[in-house]
């Protein structure tokens, strides 16, 4: 059997083959929008490769729970029974982003994690995993025994928390564009470059441009980049406070990565661990930081031997 790990998100899709001992080789990225379909890249990659795929465990930017699977931020959209009848697939699994993500922090002080809040982590509890990206993932790791269940949601799409004047603004603002306002409108990529907007009368510039500027000096990039982080600290306590993660919190994608020099001075740890009715059980939250940008293949090929996953695997001979 050969066995590929995919994590496709809403910018790129990255490629792994799984070895027998659960090693990944042949790493590769591609962009998505370079591909008509998941399929051609699939296709695209194979040859690469030059190798004939038999199995396949794909994480998924977006909902993946009926046979038609739409990726979120993205043109691509595809069928499980489909895709395994297209590429000649043994088996298939289909998990989302966030779930591999999950997978993929068993150990959150692992695979060069940044420890950027101290605390006491209660090993039995679930563990928080979420991060701004081209979107806003959010998952969480329960341990069950020997094993970790991966929570399957859409965090990233609940309402927002304000705390402030400054917020509701850029929120009233917002709510004047789209019909419901999300935590991702403001809690990623986009988010980013959308709360620059707002607070520069309409100026545009894309969200790396915006980090590096923040990183450089003070100015309105760095104003934007911490309206975002405050907005993800509390977003990050809700989410540990609603599922009980007093295990940890592991944020990942590539956004705070890139703003990681401004963490310490920016409004994100006041807002996590607030000065609300439960403030002594945030107190003791420790929060890592992942630079890994392989984690979602990881959890990808983890998730093909989870127990708890294991319903989610499509068979040729089933169909």
């Amino acid at each position: 059997m050969t066995l590929v790990a995919v994590d496709i998100g809403g910018t790129n899709v990255r490629f792994a083959i799984v070895q027998d001992n659960g090693a990944l080789t042949g790493h590769r990225s591609m962009l998505c929008g370079d591909f008509p379909s998941f399929e051609a890249a699939m296709q695209s990659y194979a040859a690469l490769q030059e190798i004939a795929i038999t199995a396949a465990s794909v994480a998924v930017a977006g909902p993946v729970q009926g046979d038609l699977v739409e990726v979120t931020n993205n043109h691509w959209s595809f069928s499980k029974s489909g895709l395994v009848t297209a590429l000649g697939l043994e088996r298939l699994q289909i998990i989302n982003d966030f779930t591999a993500q999950a997978l993929a922090q068993a150990d959150p002080s692992a695979h060069g994690n940044m420890l950027l809040i101290d605390g006491m982590s209660a090993a039995q509890a679930p563990l928080l995993v979420i991060g701004p990206g081209t979107g806003l993932g959010v998952s969480a790791l329960v341990p069950t025994g020997g094993d970790y269940l991966p929570l399957e949601g859409e965090g990233g799409h609940v309402c927002l928390s304000l705390q402030s004047d400054a917020e509701m603004t850029l929120f009233d603002a917002l709510r004047r564009e789209v019909s419901h306002v999300s935590a991702e409108h403001f809690i990623s990529g986009g988010g980013l470059e959308t709360i620059y907007r707002l607070q520069n009368d309409g100026a545009t510039m894309s969200a790396p441009d915006i980090g590096a500027a923040a990183i450089v000096g003070p100015g309105a990039e760095r104003d934007a980049a911490n309206m975002m982080l405050g907005l993800l600290g509390s977003a990050v306590a809700d989410a540990v406070l609603t599922m009980g993660c007093w295990r940890g919190v592991v944020i990942a994608g590539g956004i705070v990565a890139q703003l990681q020099p401004l963490l310490s001075d920016s409004p994100f740890q006041t807002r996590f661990r607030h000065k609300g009715l439960m403030a002594p059980l945030l107190n003791k939250v420790p929060v890592w930081l992942s630079f890994d940008p392989h984690a979602g293949l990881r959890g990808a090929a983890a998730g093909f031997t989870n127990p708890h996953m294991a319903s989610r695997i499509i068979q040729r001979d089933q169909l």
